[in-house]
Formats: structure tokens, sequence, C-alpha cells
């Protein structure tokens, strides 16, 4: 099969497409012959040997615990393609159902290839509206923020929510996401940005140039969802109502800063997202009708990986980076 195999992580890898065999699959996975995969900030950052801890520590020269040890490596998470084999556990697919999903995050989902072995509970079935590379696009970044806004905070109707980086991979998600569950919707994006931003269901557009938040009336948040990373917890304290959290999902906290938000009074936390099947089946469900969907950004040819990786480092990506696979038999 076609795959991207690196012998180590090394940023200045050309990510070029060789061969490999096809995996085989245990008796809880599938065999899914992949039509698409979407990129993350994390496969990036990932290349570049750096990772977050699951206390927030940012750290480098520490992803090769994250593959076991695993070389070659394959990276990526992210896919939806068809089923071509089933283990002898498997009851939620067939052959040839159409799937997406997240694959073994954290962890070694080895999605870069033409073929991926995948637990039937990391997967969804794809609705059939929705086209095999807008499904790729909602899997990481979209499981990232339905926890978010369900696991890690349960929203309410009326609750008032701010979005930073609300056009890119997860903040796209999360603001239809937060308006289907009943919040009034405030995005901290860029003027570039701002007409998507209300396109995707935004109350409310503020933009990071003139937003003054030591001066602006306080915007009495239930949450602040921080997808973009640019400031820290206390610029947004004084529009925090008592105890709400703020989430940040681009990197961790040091101990330091955890310390120090906490000493402030400030309800603030790093999360990571997890593979969990209900969250995936909601992402389906949302999907289905049509709740969310996937803003694409740019579809690349498996061949182009690096230029992928380019387009997803720039940060200013509105929605997902896509790579189509290969169509061969």
């Amino acid at each position: 099969m076609k795959a991207i195999v690196l012998e180590k992580l090394d940023p200045a890898s050309p990510l070029a497409v060789t061969e490999a065999a096809v995996p085989d699959i245990a008796a809880d996975e599938v065999l899914v012959k992949t039509h698409a995969l979407a990129i993350n900030p994390v496969d990036v950052k990932t290349l570049e040997d750096y990772i977050v801890t699951r206390d927030g520590e940012r750290m480098r020269g520490s992803a090769a615990p994250v593959f076991d040890g695993v070389s070659p490596i394959i990276l990526g998470w992210d896919i939806a393609g068809v089923v071509t084999a089933v283990g002898s556990d498997v009851t939620k697919f067939k052959v040839g159902d159409a799937v997406f999903g997240m694959v073994h995050f954290p962890g070694h989902g080895k999605a870069y290839a033409e073929y991926v072995a995948a637990p039937a509970s990391h997967l969804a079935l794809k609705p059939a509206q929705v086209s095999f590379e807008a499904a790729a696009g909602a899997t990481l970044a979209a499981i990232t923020a339905w926890q978010s806004l369900t696991t890690h905070y349960t929203v309410k109707p009326g609750d008032r929510i701010l979005i930073t980086a609300p056009t890119g991979g997860v903040g796209h998600y999360a603001v239809q996401m937060a308006k289907h569950l009943g919040a009034y919707v405030i995005a901290l994006t860029s003027p570039a940005n701002a007409a998507l931003a209300a396109e995707l269901g935004a109350d409310e557009i503020l933009e990071y140039a003139s937003f003054d938040a030591a001066t602006a009336t306080p915007l009495q948040l239930d949450l602040v969802l921080d997808a973009g990373g640019r400031n820290a917890a206390s610029w947004f304290a004084r529009h925090l109502k008592p105890g709400a959290p703020l989430i940040y999902l681009p990197s961790g906290l040091s101990k330091a800063e955890q310390e120090r938000n906490a000493a402030q009074g400030l309800n603030a936390a790093f999360k990571m997202v997890t593979n969990e099947e209900r969250a995936i089946d909601d992402i389906a469900r949302l999907l289905h009708d049509g709740s969310i969907v996937t803003k694409i950004a740019g579809v690349f040819e498996f061949s182009e990986m690096k230029a992928a990786f380019s387009a997803q480092q720039k940060g200013t990506a509105q929605g997902k980076v896509i790579i189509r696979m290969p169509v061969s038999a």
C-alpha cells in the first residue's frame, strides 16, 4: 500500500509517499481503505518532536513515548474511507460501509496510509450526503470542540460563550456546536475572518486589534473556549463570571501558569481530546442533520503532504486542511 513512512521524527522530512505492508487487524478492529485524511496542528508539532503531556507541560524531545518506541513511524489520526475487512468481534460495521473517525489519539493512529487498522469504537458511519473530505475534517477537531462543550463543560441554552480563533479547525466547529446547544456565541477574531465567523453563527464579533479586554464592558461569560492561545488567562479574567471555566486547547499550561491561575482564582485548564465512541457517533449525527458543516481550507493530494503541512503551519487556514487519497482499487 502507499504510505508516508518515517524512520524518525524530523521537520525537514520530505514526507514522501512510499510502499508499506497493509496492516493486520485485531478482533475489535476494521481495515479502512482511506479516501481522505485531515491535518491538524498536532501533526505538525509531532513531526517537530513536540508534544503536550496530560498535565499540560509543553515538552520537546518527548514524542517517542507517544509511539511506544515504534520505528518506522506513520503519522496521522484523522481518516474517512470504506471498510474492507472486519475483525471477528466487530458488529458495528460491515464490509463496504463508509466510515470516518479519529484513530488511537493520543497514540499511534498510522493514518497517513492507503489502509488503516482502526478500532471499530473509534469510527462512525459517514452520513451519505457528506463527502469523504468533509467527514475526515470532522474528526479530531470536531471531537475536541464537542468534548469541550459537552464533557469538560455542559453548555446550557442562553450561556454566553467566547470562542477565540473561531474560524480555525476546532473553532469553526465550536461556533456551530455552541449555537446548536443554544448558547449566545461571541467570536474573537481578525477582520479577515469576521464574515466567516458570522456565517458560522456567531451572535457577536469582537476583533483582536480593537477589543481592549482591560477597559471593555465585562462580557459576563459562562465559558471561554480558547482555540487560539494568544492570551494568558488573566487577560480574560474580568469577563468571566465567578468560577466560569477557561478551556485552553492549542497548547498546554506550564505548572507555573497553572499555579498562577489558581492563585488568581481562575478556573483555567488545558484539555486534550481523547477517543470516545459516543463523541464520534454524536459528530455523525450533527453532520447528518446539518447542525455542523466542515469548512475546507484546502485539499491536497497525498503526494503533496509537505505542502499541506506548510498550509497548516501558517496558522491562518479557515477550517480544515484535507488530504485526498489515491483512488486506485
